[in-house]
């Protein structure tokens, strides 16, 4: 029997140089646990597996296909079919060297045709980006852009409301340093 998980866990332990215990102590599970986990001898609950999955960057929905076929017997795991999870978009992320630093940036025109054009920023950051009401009302600076995108740049399905409300709390924290 294919080993799904078992294949996905080790593969992504041994990315990270880590040993079954150290792997394990991330997930609050013991070495001897992850080395049956790798093995295929027990499966990892749901919400384990999802955390793991979350890091190994499984998206959700693939991650939960996986972990219901694993727990089919053999003859009806190929009733599970994988590739519509695999269609998913697959999130763009920067190179760290490419990583553009919009804290450097003081001219709020060149700053939002810089945003505008950012193809790695969360499709509810960049709808934010896009409305001229955004600009008028926060006149954000490059600084406070720059630290929404470190803070919260990851939150890939956020809407546009969440980003908001993200850049108040960020002026927030940084009006009470004063």
């Amino acid at each position: 029997m294919e080993n799904i998980l078992g294949a996905r866990i080790a593969e992504s332990r041994e990315k990270l140089a880590l040993t079954q215990d150290q792997f394990g102590s991330r997930y609050n599970v013991s070495g001897p646990a992850v080395f049956k986990f790798e093995k295929g001898y027990v499966k990892p609950s749901l919400d384990l597996w999802l955390k793991m999955a979350r890091d190994c960057e499984i998206p959700e929905k693939k991650a939960v296909l996986l972990w219901i076929k694993a727990k089919l017997p053999e003859e009806y795991q190929s009733f599970i079919d994988l590739s519509a999870a695999a269609i998913s978009e697959a999130v763009p992320t920067y190179d760290k060297a490419d990583r553009p630093n919009y804290a450097r940036i003081a001219d709020q025109r060149d700053l939002r045709q810089r945003l505008q054009a950012d193809a790695v920023l969360p499709p509810g950051m960049k709808a934010m980006f896009d409305d001229n009401e955004f600009w008028a009302l926060y006149r954000p600076s490059g600084q406070e852009i720059q630290l929404l995108i470190d803070k919260f740049g990851s939150y890939f399905d956020a809407k546009d409301p969440l980003f908001r409300d993200a850049i108040r709390l960020i002026r927030a924290f940084s009006r009470s340093n004063y």
